[in-house]
C-alpha cells in the first residue's frame, strides 16, 4: 500500500526548508525577492514584472504558511499607510530554500547512481551522528545513552515521543517533503544517523530499525530490537 499524504510525521513547527521546498516556482521567485524590511507590494511586483494582484496572492500566501510576515509601512503623507511584506525573522531563501533545493537535488543525484542506495546512504547518515555527537560524554548506560540520542532528535526537530513498548513515534520530520520522495535516500540517512549518534555516545546501534511513515502522524523509531529481527 503506498503511504502518502496523511502516513508519517508533519513539517517541524519550524519547517521552513519542507514548506519552501513545496513552493511553485512562481511562488518561490515572490519568496526570493523579500528581505528582512518590508517592502511594499507594488515595489515587489515591478521587480519580479508580476501584476500587483498576483503578487499580493503569493505573498498573502507566504504569510499564511508561516514563510513571510505583513506589517504596516511608515506613513507617508495622508492617508492610511500600506501593507509591507519581509520575509520572517531568520528565514531567508539563502539560509532555508537553497538547503532544501540542495537536499532535493543531492537525493535525486544519490537515487540516480543506482546500487545500494539505502545501505549507501545509511553508511553516510552513521558518519553524520557520530559528527552530531562529537564532544559529549560518554552515556554511562543504556538508558543514559538512550536518553542522549532522543535529546538530539528533539533538537533536530523531530520532536520524539515515547511509547510504553519502547518504541519512539517521530512526530516531525525537517525534511517531509524531500523525504516522501525519496525515502530511500532521507529516510536512510536519518536511520543511519541514529545508529552513528547512538553508537559514539557508548550504546548499541544494532538494534536500530526505523518505520519511515507507519502510521498517520508519525515514523517508528525502536532504539532496541524487541524480537527477532525482521
Amino acid at each position: 500500500m503506498q503511504k502518502t499524504e496523511g502516513w508519517g510525521p508533519v513539517p517541524t513547527r519550524d519547517g521552513a526548508a519542507d514548506l519552501v521546498a513545496g513552493l511553485s516556482s512562481q511562488r518561490r521567485r515572490v519568496f526570493e525577492a523579500l528581505g528582512a524590511e518590508p517592502r511594499p507590494v507594488g515595489s515587489i511586483a515591478g521587480s519580479l514584472g508580476l501584476h500587483v494582484n498576483t503578487a499580493r496572492e503569493h505573498l498573502d500566501g507566504l504569510v499564511a504558511s508561516g514563510l513571510a510576515v505583513r506589517n504596516r509601512l511608515a506613513p507617508k503623507g495622508r492617508g492610511r499607510p500600506g501593507w509591507g511584506y519581509a520575509a520572517r525573522p531568520g528565514i531567508t531563501s539563502t539560509s532555508v530554500g537553497e538547503y532544501a533545493a540542495l537536499a532535493k537535488v543531492l537525493a535525486e543525484h544519490v537515487a540516480a547512481q543506482g546500487g545500494d542506495v539505502r545501505g549507501d546512504m545509511r553508511r553516510l547518515g552513521r558518519g553524520w551522528g557520530r559528527a552530531l555527537v562529537e564532544g559529549r560524554p560518554a552515556a554511562q548506560g543504556t538508558a543514559e545513552a538512550d536518553r542522549q540520542v532522543v535529546t538530539l532528535l528533539t533538537g533536530l526537530g523531530f520532536a520524539p515521543e515515547g511509547t510504553p513498548d519502547g518504541c519512539l513515534h517521530l512526530r516531525q520530520c525537517p525534511m517531509l517533503a524531500v523525504a516522501r520522495e525519496r525515502p530511500d535516500v532521507v529516510c536512510s540517512v536519518h536511520h543511519g544517523m541514529v545508529e552513528g549518534a547512538l553508537e559514539a555516545v557508548g550504546g548499541d546501534p544494532d538494534g536500530v530499525s526505523l518505520e519511515a511513515f507507519a502510521e498517520i502522524g508519525a515514523c517508528r523509531l525502536h532504539l532496541h530490537r524487541a524480537g527477532p529481527a525482521d
